[in-house]
């Protein structure tokens, strides 16, 4: 894939729709089978992204107001805003350990400081410290084998 598209893939709020399920689903049949397990309908699947959709999720009723807020403020990432940050991008603890709706002040935050493209290279990682991290006191999430190392 090249450097654009993964670009256009980031959502306004930082969601990097690349390395969601839902995209993946569109190359892996694995994926695509686990979400159907998860009740998620097989005309939904594969999402092409928050972008390509117009800031329609296919798991989400209706146009993400993030989306089109950032549309109406001609900005293409919410850190961009004179607003920001906001309460479309505060944290929530609601489904936190399933969704990835959490990371979007960190990815902001990266994309802001680092760039785009650097932002790319680490967010799968970001992800799965995320999701698989433990928190280490004053370190932040760790993944397992960082764990072992530093211990």
């Amino acid at each position: 894939m090249n450097l654009e598209k993964k670009r256009s893939l980031v959502a306004p709020c930082g969601i990097h729709c690349g390395i969601c399920e839902l995209y993946l689903a569109g190359d892996n049949p694995q994926i695509k089978a686990y979400l159907i397990s998860r009740g998620i309908g097989e005309d939904k699947i594969p999402c092409t992204g928050c972008r390509a959709n117009r800031g329609h999720c296919p798991i989400h009723p209706g146009a993400c107001a993030t989306y089109e807020c950032a549309g109406r403020k001609g900005i293409s990432f919410c850190h961009e805003c004179p607003d920001y940050p906001c309460n479309r991008v505060q944290p929530a603890a609601d489904r936190a350990d399933i969704l990835p709706h959490n990371l979007k002040p960190y990815n902001l935050a990266c994309i802001e400081h680092q760039g785009i493209d650097r932002f790319l290279e680490r967010a799968a990682e970001i992800k799965q410290r995320y999701f698989r991290g433990k928190i280490e006191i004053g370190n932040g999430p760790q993944l397992s084998d960082e764990v072992s190392k530093n211990g």
